[in-house]
């Protein structure tokens, strides 16, 4: 009861300290809504340019935050609002201007929930929260007006689709942002700055092309924060890890070309996935993952090569990605242990599937996709506790065998992140 006292208390204290701030962002973005629905239906404008009006003129609302509002309650209450505004408005059909596509997407959702987000973790911080928010409002829906109209070089992401003239976009209005936020900041000192800005620029776009059903709203404004965060505290080492992962992950995909047999989305999330590991992990955290492909590849005849999409590559990894991300922000060497179970179960989950889609026999495969990430780290370190690890992992496939009977959406990243808990809680 106490806590629930001391919660309203400081509910109560931050929310009339930022009552006119929080009054000013509330008028701004329900005139927003109410002047994209008279445009949609009083001048028949398409929704699709509607809705890029109010996820661009939200940005320009919310990027104000750091001078309006000192609180991270007040812009919590009023994301959670802005939230419930938009699922009302869904269910009742008043706000056709921001949901009456025909795609499906949640990232209307995802938008104050990555306002509120960015918010916390910058600390109200100008130079981390701006650049972030101005990105996701100009340079994704630049990109997605420039695809619309001039798109003509496609690739496919799942069920969507992106256009190299989008991507071009969304890198150029990036880098020009960051560059001037950057510069009118003052930090850090050149040429630093200029390379900031291209590694945010270079993820921020890798990121965007992948990202489908609204999940840029999320992951492009985090893709920002993560890097200039780093960067600004860790200085020219943290770049230097940036472009060596970049480098090193490109270099892979460019030797395996024509062997990997991946679609452009598939390369750009192994991009991705490669560059986090090594940035925010080294070499060592690169290794098992490096390996892991490698195998892929190497069991596969050249006569049956076929077409990956991200719909495998992405599931596969995102378990592991996610202990990546951890440990960059907690820099926690135990959950190495947790990274190495997440791949190991991903591995053999993933290895199993393609043994079943070839009529080759699964348990081998299985196993061998369990080793492969785990291996060449214990020749390295013999110190590597592989029975906990083997054990996550069986869990793990245990997990993934009996979700796989269900229609749960998530059932690889659920397992691999099982594995990766009891890996890291008989470490920890």
């Amino acid at each position: 009861m106490d806590r629930l006292s001391e919660f309203t208390a400081a509910l109560t204290t931050a929310l009339r300290a930022d009552l006119t701030g929080a009054a000013v962002v509330a008028a701004g973005i329900v005139v927003l809504f109410i002047s994209g629905e008279v445009l949609r239906r009083a001048f028949q404008v398409e929704t699709e340019y509607t809705r890029k009006l109010s996820h661009m003129g939200a940005g320009f609302i919310v990027v104000a935050f750091p001078w309006l509002i000192d609180h991270t309650l007040t812009v919590a209450v009023l994301a959670l609002s802005f939230f419930v505004l938009l699922l009302g408005g869904k269910l009742t059909g008043l706000l056709e201007s921001v949901h009456g596509v025909d795609r499906r997407t949640s990232g209307a959702y995802y938008y104050p929930l990555a306002v509120l987000g960015i918010f916390w973790m910058s600390q109200g911080e100008p130079l981390l929260y701006c650049p972030p928010i101005a990105v996701l409002a100009i340079s994704d829906t630049g990109a997605a007006i420039v695809g619309k109209r001039m798109g003509r070089r496609k690739y496919q992401v799942m069920d969507g689709a992106r256009s190299v003239e989008g991507s071009l976009t969304f890198f150029g209005l990036t880098f020009t942002i960051v560059l001037a936020a950057l510069a009118i900041a003052g930090r850090p000192g050149w040429p630093e700055m200029l390379l900031v800005t291209l590694v945010v620029a270079i993820m921020a776009t890798a990121t965007e092309a992948i990202s489908v059903r609204g999940a840029d709203n999320l992951f492009i404004p985090y893709a920002c924060f993560l890097i200039l965060e780093r960067a600004l505290r860790m200085g020219l080492a943290e770049l230097s890890g940036w472009f060596e992962g970049m480098l090193v992950s490109l270099a892979l995909l460019v030797l395996t070309w024509g062997r990997n047999g991946l679609t452009e989305a598939a390369s750009i999330t192994v991009f991705i996935v490669g560059t986090l590991a090594w940035s925010l992990g080294g070499w060592s955290w690169a290794l098992p993952l490096a390996a892991l492909f490698g195998m892929f590849i190497a069991v596969i005849p050249k006569s049956d090569i076929r077409q990956t999409d991200m719909t495998e590559v992405f599931p596969a990894t995102m378990g592991s990605m996610i202990v990546v991300l951890a440990y960059g922000h907690f820099e926690d060497p135990t959950l190495f242990v947790a990274y190495l179970a997440t791949l190991a179960t991903g591995g053999a989950i993933a290895m199993q599937g393609m043994a079943q889609g070839r009529g080759w026999p699964q348990l081998p495969m299985g196993l061998s996709g369990a080793l492969a990430p785990t291996l060449p780290v214990i020749l390295i370190d013999p110190t590597i506790p592989l029975r906990d690890i083997g054990i996550a992992g069986v869990a793990g496939v245990l997990a993934f065998s009996l979700l796989a009977r269900t229609t749960f959406v998530g059932r690889r990243l659920l397992a691999s992140l099982l594995a990766g808990a009891l890996a890291w809680a008989a470490v920890a």
